[in-house]
């Protein structure tokens, strides 16, 4: 073999491996989980007397939704999806009640679980494209705890809650 015929063998080599990878990276990327939260920001504004003698206010709730998409192609395969939940830091954002007294539970389970800049597991399921859990969704309930020594009544307060996806293979 000779060595123009040698290079021109090599570049269509190299050529044919580049569209190969390519290909792959183009499909994967037709290929999406989304996360979709509404209900957010938190605050906490002037809490009343009968939220101090509860212990707590509620701040209501956020939704979220993982759905598995894809552009173009084909199926998509078996999927873990988990979704955390975080305080964004500086947290709070604006005003003076720490986030040590800022509490959430998913509306399926009743254990309260304090946030804090970290992530927090919120829920792990097992997806498969157009079939088991796709989409599913879940809310979270929020709550700010009061006390009496502990709480300015006026301290109105805004935290920004962060979710994130994580998404791998079983």
């Amino acid at each position: 073999m000779s060595a123009l015929s040698w290079r021109l063998a090599s570049r269509t080599a190299v050529a044919l491996l580049l569209l190969v990878v390519l290909s792959g990276r183009i499909g994967a990327q037709n290929r999406r989980t989304v996360l979709t939260v509404s209900g957010l920001p938190l605050s906490v504004t002037n809490p009343t007397a009968t939220d101090f003698e509860a212990g707590s206010v509620s701040l209501g709730s956020s939704t979220f939704s993982v759905d598995l998409t894809t552009n173009v192609g084909g199926g998509f395969p078996v999927r873990v999806t988990t979704v955390n939940v975080r305080c964004q830091t500086a947290c709070p954002n604006s005003g003076t009640l720490p986030v040590s007294a800022l509490q959430w539970r998913r509306s399926d389970l009743g254990t309260w679980n304090t946030l804090t800049t970290g992530f927090a597991l919120v829920e792990t399921r097992t997806a498969t494209f157009n079939g088991t859990n796709d989409p599913w969704s879940n809310s979270i309930f929020w709550r700010y705890l009061l006390s009496w020594t502990g709480t300015p009544p006026t301290a109105a307060t805004q935290f920004r809650i962060d979710f994130q996806l994580v998404v791998t293979a079983p």
